[in-house]
């Protein structure tokens, strides 16, 4: 539960443009007050130097502070086109429900090629997001921002809090 500072900088999920290191990406919706107003933030927004709403008052949210060294892998090979909305296929993840209602229906290249661990989203049975061993394996090379965070949250829910430190 990272501690975040009077003056840290926060932005919505659909305004995320690239994850960096020392980001906080959101697991659970944060009750901050920005503008001097209280607003709830959604799962997958992110608190970083590059936001443009200022947070005016500390407070501890659910979060991943995202190291820089994580494993993130993308394939890209046998790709097809897939058109549908996203299916979560592990629950226990509830970052995958925001992801899935941020982006509806959405039209992708996907990699045709045998889910390697264990899938967490997918379109039309075809495997969009996966988890193998310490990796987040992305099967589309069309990325986007949004995916890419989603991808980055899941590392929340499988690091313990001791490997935080």
């Amino acid at each position: 539960m990272p501690y975040v500072d009077k003056g840290s900088r926060i932005c919505k999920a659909e305004h995320n443009l690239d994850i960096k290191s020392n980001d906080i990406i959101i697991t659970y919706p944060a009750l901050l007050k920005v503008n001097k107003n209280l607003i709830i933030y959604p799962p997958l927004s992110k608190i970083s130097d590059e936001c443009k709403d200022e947070i005016e008052s500390p407070s501890w949210v659910d979060g991943y502070v995202v190291k820089g060294n994580e494993r993130l892998e993308i394939i890209a090979e046998n790709l097809i086109t897939v058109k549908g909305e996203i299916n979560v296929d592990c629950s226990k993840i509830l970052t995958a429900y925001t992801l899935k209602k941020i982006l509806g229906e959405v039209k992708l290249q996907i990699s045709n090629v045998i889910t390697k661990g264990y899938p967490i989203l997918s379109i039309n049975g075809y495997t969009l997001i996966s988890l193998y061993r310490d990796s987040v394996i992305i099967y589309t090379p069309t990325a986007i921002p949004i995916i890419k965070t989603f991808a980055y949250s899941v590392f929340y829910y499988t690091k313990s809090s001791s490997e935080e430190e």
